[in-house]
């Protein structure tokens, strides 16, 4: 797995880690987030180690809330961010994973992140320093402490400097992360173009229609030459529709153009939003009668039981590849509108 540290608060740059190798890098060079663990600052996800016999996640999470007011957020602002493991957690706000999720927003995709003190840890099992933050390992608790912080400890307490050397000698390490799922339904869809062809069309049947009827009570000649102005357009347009009422015809059409797509939009959107919510959707495709959306499930099981669900909600729907790969399935399903 490659391995990229964020150096600033900001998630703009750090360090990729790949092969061996190391060197700075922007998080606007990477062209995809797969088979890579994003390390942010603890001060964004603070590493919590949570020991407990509860079963209810929504009790733990309650629990680790209580007992924590290090990070200064409004009780409605916290989150506790689930782990692979059952007694790591991160604390964060709410204000923080929108910032998290608007970095990575062009991915639209589950991204594995841990916290600088949890990565540090599990890397060299001890205290350390690395750019001028020191990771305290050996405490009861974890911490994370800046070097003007670290030198006004009382007692002396040894760390091992971390080089860019030791980072590239890492082996496969089994990182403990949360899979936080980036994806935004409002960056699939670029409203205005996804309008512009019909309303395009809708605008010039518009025009010559107000121009038509305008001078209809003073000059009948004028208005008789616009209605053959208009059959002829909506001929063209419409070229196996039979032409008896045009203006009725043309208030049809508009209407109808305007209800399909609006309709239409608003039923992908809300679809979309019901499915991002119980699987990971790696990539959506919308058509005019069609959504096609590719989804990762962690095994055949997890699949199974999202076909059930859709066919008992009775969406129309059409399973159209699947295949399995290494971090699970990938099924692409047809949804019809």
């Amino acid at each position: 797995m490659n391995v990229f540290i964020f150096n600033d608060l900001n998630l703009k740059t750090g360090i990729l880690i790949t092969n061996g190798s190391l060197k700075k890098f922007s998080i606007n060079e990477f062209t995809t987030t797969e088979n890579t663990l994003f390390v942010l600052p603890n001060e964004l996800i603070q590493f919590i180690e949570f020991k407990h016999n509860l079963k209810n996640k929504q009790n733990i999470h309650a629990s680790i809330i209580n007992n924590s007011s290090s990070l200064n957020i409004n009780d409605i602002d916290q989150l506790v961010l689930d782990t692979s493991n059952s007694n790591n957690f991160f604390i964060t706000s709410k204000h923080h994973v929108e910032t998290i999720k608007k970095v990575f927003k062009n991915f639209n995709t589950t991204i594995s992140i841990t916290s600088d003190l949890l990565f540090f840890k599990e890397a060299f099992k001890k205290n350390c320093t690395y750019q001028n933050n020191i990771y305290l390992i050996d405490a009861e608790e974890g911490v994370k402490l800046s070097a003007k912080s670290f030198n006004l400890l009382d007692e002396a307490i040894s760390v091992k400097k971390i080089s860019d050397s030791d980072l590239k000698e890492l082996k496969n390490i089994n990182f403990v992360t949360h899979k936080l799922n980036t994806f935004n339904v409002s960056s699939i869809f670029d409203v205005k173009n996804f309008m512009k062809s019909a309303m395009t069309m809708v605008i010039i049947i518009c025009i010559f229609y107000i121009t038509a009827f305008f001078n209809i009570s003073s000059n009948y000649s004028q208005m008789k030459n616009m209605t053959i102005t208009l059959e002829a357009i909506y001929s063209d347009i419409y070229p196996s529709e039979e032409i008896s009422d045009i203006s009725q015809q043309i208030d049809a059409k508009l209407n109808s153009l305007n209800n399909e797509k609006i309709t239409n939009l608003s039923k992908t959107i809300n679809l979309l939003r019901q499915i991002s919510e119980s699987v990971n959707i790696v990539k959506a495709d919308y058509s005019q009668d069609e959504l096609l959306i590719t989804c990762l499930f962690k095994n055949d099981a997890e699949e199974s039981i999202f076909v059930n669900q859709q066919n008992r909600l009775n969406k129309t729907f059409t399973i159209i590849d699947s295949k399995a790969i290494q971090l699970g399935k990938v099924t692409t399903i047809s949804y019809e509108l």
